[in-house]
């Protein structure tokens, strides 16, 4: 007999990695107790998009009742389906890398090794990289609006590196 899927509604407490860095998993905070929703690593980019620590998720999964769960000090559960509000699954948003928008406010510029601007740290901790031209063609500076698009990739941090190929409708060559 196959578990029914529950709705788990609550806040990420933590994302979870494998011993390589990627998104295995999270940690939420849901009716009051702390459960584990462990996922696929095909699904892990997804994961990683769709939440952060105190960010509201909402997913279906099936408990987890194998024999190295036995011992955990909280609930484990494999990852089912995103849901929305009422618990309906929701399709799986396909993460493009090589086209994603980054929205947010400059909190820091960055500079190249050699000193001059290549790009802003936005205040959600994620580095959009222009480039020293790019820079001089976007005009940005700390407290602008960014709507930047390009390809991701991780930082060593678990932020996101941008290679901005738009910021705020200016093409960057």
């Amino acid at each position: 007999m196959t578990a029914a899927r529950e709705f788990i509604n609550g806040i990420c407490q933590q994302l979870l990695f494998s011993p390589e860095g990627d998104i295995e998993g999270a940690l939420i905070k849901a009716k009051g107790q702390l459960v584990q929703v462990s996922v696929e690593p095909d699904i892990g980019p997804a994961l990683q998009q769709a939440t952060s620590p105190g960010k509201r998720l909402r997913v279906l999964a099936v408990p987890d009742h194998s024999p190295k769960t036995a011992h955990s000090p909280h609930p484990v559960y494999r990852f089912s389906a995103f849901a929305d509000a009422a618990g309906a699954p929701q399709a799986l948003a396909q993460a493009d890398p090589a086209h994603t928008t980054l929205r947010g406010i400059v909190a820091a510029l960055h500079f190249a090794r050699h000193g001059e601007p290549n790009g802003v740290i936005l205040d959600s901790g994620d580095f959009i990289h222009l480039r020293p031209h790019g820079m001089a063609m976007a005009g940005l500076v700390v407290g602008s609006q960014v709507d930047a698009t390009g390809a991701t990739r991780s930082t060593a941090l678990g932020t996101r590196v941008l290679e901005a190929t738009r910021v705020n409708e200016i093409e960057i060559e």
